[in-house]
C-alpha cells in the first residue's frame, strides 16, 4: 500500500474512547432487555400465571421492542458523534509554541 499523498487531508474519524463507548452500548442495549425478559418469563410456570404462553409471548415483544429502540438510539447518538468529527474537521499538527520560561 503507498503512503497518503501529502495534499490530502487525514481521515476524519470517531475518537478510540467513543467508539468504545459506543460499542458497549449496542452490547448492553441487545444484553439487558434480553436477559431481563429471561428472568421475568423464569415466574410465568402454568399454575401461577392463567395464561403463561400468551403472558411469554408479550415478554417476548416488549424485549424485542426495547432492543430495536436502545439500538436506534445508540445509532443516533454514532451519527451525532460522526457529524460532530466532521464538523471539527481533520486534526493538523503545526509548530509547538515556543516554551515560555526558556530565554
Amino acid at each position: 500500500m503507498s503512503p497518503r499523498p501529502w495534499w490530502l487531508p487525514p481521515p476524519l474519524s470517531i475518537a478510540p474512547q467513543v467508539r468504545r463507548r459506543i460499542g458497549w452500548a449496542g452490547v448492553a442495549s441487545l444484553l439487558l432487555p434480553w436477559l431481563a425478559g429471561a428472568w421475568f418469563k423464569l415466574g410465568m410456570q402454568p399454575g401461577l400465571h392463567p395464561d403463561p404462553e400468551r403472558a411469554a409471548l408479550m415478554v417476548d415483544i416488549l424485549v424485542i421492542a426495547t432492543i430495536v429502540f436502545l439500538l436506534t438510539m445508540v445509532f443516533t447518538v454514532a451519527i451525532g458523534c460522526w457529524v460532530v468529527a466532521v464538523m471539527k474537521g481533520p486534526r493538523y499538527s503545526s509548530d509547538p509554541f515556543p516554551d515560555p520560561e526558556i530565554r
